[in-house]
């Protein structure tokens, strides 16, 4: 698979992600995907399989009103990874204060399907993690 046609599977993701579609989400991840949010970031953890990247969303949404994400920039630091600089802005559950914060997402794949996907709060991290 191709860096564009990753980079636009990526795309629509984020699209689905940003409607609340979460089974167009999935259908990008491979079924035994581990999804991970690091230490810098609330909620963190390690979650497999479709049911885990379910649990974590749900997990990281507990804070939020509303979500949503914008793919900012993209980079390939190995042919089969893409890490995405992602601009999320949300609104608190409960305060109803705007927020907004870029994190770093990075994608590994396999066979056309995201087997890795996993959340940094700065590109370093994520770079060297990738």
């Amino acid at each position: 698979m191709s860096e564009d046609a990753r980079l636009r599977l990526l795309s629509e993701g984020a699209a689905a992600f940003n409607r609340g579609d979460h089974q167009a989400v999935l259908a990008i991840f491979h079924p035994e995907v581990v999804s991970y949010v690091d230490q810098g970031l609330m909620n963190a953890g390690s979650w497999q399989g479709h049911d885990g990247y379910l649990e974590m969303i749900r997990n990281w949404g507990e804070a939020w009103e509303t979500v949503e994400v914008e793919i900012v920039a993209a980079s390939e630091p190995r042919a089969d990874v893409i890490v995405a600089e992602v601009f999320q802005r949300a609104v608190g559950a409960g305060s109803g204060v705007p927020v907004e914060m870029t994190l770093f997402w990075v994608f590994e794949f396999r066979d056309g399907l995201v087997t890795r996907f996993a959340m940094y709060p700065d590109r370093e991290s994520a770079l060297a993690e990738g």
